[in-house]
């Protein structure tokens, strides 16, 4: 940590994560996860704030999370006990994958953050969450990995707004 200017963007990030939570969920008639629009705040952590940075921006979600209903009117406590488990434990190494996908790249563009957060946090974030939901809730990997392709679209979309506001913001933050 640097200055408070850091720790402002890190306290920053976590609420707009605690407002995306008090936006209702969509629930899905077939799989027990709901369409959020938390992942968004997960990958704009990630790809604004860098790895250190967004991964203590989500940490400080965790915790306030911990007494507060954050999490789309649940607590950390309760997301933990359940389906949604591995989706949100992923949502910790986002900013991780982003930054290092983005190191491969060596620049940063629309495109190169846009590809960077598809594959850490759109494809991992699904992963992780599939192989979860898998164990929790007794199906073959292979059927939690398809029915998370309904969230396709939507964090797709999700991604493509979070390059936009990374590439017209970007300079504009002082990140290091």
């Amino acid at each position: 940590m640097k200055n408070v200017r850091d720790l402002l963007y890190i306290a920053m990030m976590a609420t707009i994560l605690i407002i995306l939570g008090f936006i209702p969920a969509i629930p899905m008639g077939f799989i027990p996860v709901p369409i959020v629009l938390q992942n968004l705040g997960i990958m704009l952590a990630g790809v604004l704030l860098g790895w250190k940075k967004g991964c203590l921006s989500i940490l400080l979600f965790f915790l306030l999370g911990m007494f507060i209903p954050a999490f789309s009117g649940s607590t950390l406590f309760a997301v933990f006990a359940g389906p949604t488990a591995g989706y949100v434990v992923a949502w910790f190494f986002v900013p991780i994958l982003i930054n290092m996908i983005l190191k491969i790249f060596k620049t940063s563009s629309f495109i190169n953050n846009l590809i960077a957060i598809l594959l850490g946090g759109v494809l991992f974030v699904d992963v992780v969450g599939a192989i979860y939901l898998s164990v929790y809730i007794h199906t073959p990997l292979l059927t939690s990995l398809l029915s998370n392709l309904v969230f396709i679209p939507g964090d797709t979309i999700k991604a493509i707004i979070a390059s936009v506001v990374a590439h017209k913001f970007k300079d504009r933050l002082i990140v290091s």
